[in-house]
């Protein structure tokens, strides 16, 4: 079963940057094998399920197929070694041969993704709100989790892979060369609290400028 989508216009941790920049914005921070749940911390974007939906100020376009089962559109995503009584017995996405899926985010600075049967004609390209973008590939994917042979089945190819962001995701594009790239969820987090801490204590200061200044003024 499968259905298309347009827009209408509108175990292995790492901490591996890529990229043609040595300050790269995007980096690999883990992949856990077979975690078909998002990360604790995380908010569920989609699971690409019937009814299908999508998190409040996320967007989905471009030319990829909504599937269910297995076929040569496609390999369900496999959450254990079983096959195929470990794959996801709902709807996936698959990004077929010169396809893509368009996402776009509302600003975060973490997203994570289950991916099944990795391949090295997959890849990803992330985009910042700094107005830069970045890519990154199976190979680059698949150096992390230890393979990117397109295995149905095996634990290095089909799991959650975690991204982090310097400069904060506003979307990103799923794409593959040939047959195919098969996500079973997505999950996302809003900026580090470190980041949050940072912005308040900004904040706090521009307050106390504000504060001090009507102070003067009076005195005046």
């Amino acid at each position: 079963m499968s259905s298309k989508f347009k827009l209408a216009a509108v175990a292995a941790t790492a901490f591996v940057a890529f990229g043609a920049s040595a300050q790269a914005a995007v980096t690999i921070h883990s992949y856990v094998s077979y975690q078909a749940a998002v990360n604790g911390d995380e908010y569920l974007v989609t699971d690409f399920g019937l009814p299908f939906t999508l998190a409040s100020g996320w967007a989905l376009g471009g030319t990829a197929t909504l599937l269910t089962g297995t076929s040569g559109l496609g390999a369900a995503p496999a959450f254990g070694p079983t096959d195929p009584g470990d794959d996801d017995p709902t709807q996936y996405l698959s990004v077929q041969g010169s396809q893509v899926a368009t996402f776009t985010a509302p600003n975060v600075s973490r997203v994570s993704m289950y991916i099944g049967s990795l391949d090295d004609y997959n890849s990803i390209t992330f985009y910042l709100k700094g107005g830069g973008s970045q890519v990154i590939t199976g190979f680059q994917l698949g150096a992390v989790s230890g393979a990117n042979d397109g295995d149905r089945q095996q634990a290095d190819t089909n799991g959650r892979f975690t991204f982090y962001s310097t400069d904060n995701i506003i979307g990103f594009d799923l794409n593959s060369t040939t047959n195919s790239f098969e996500l079973s969820n997505i999950g996302a987090a809003v900026p580090e609290p470190a980041t949050w801490a940072m912005m308040i204590i900004g904040f706090g200061a521009v307050g106390s400028m504000v504060r001090s200044q009507r102070r003067k003024q009076a005195l005046a």
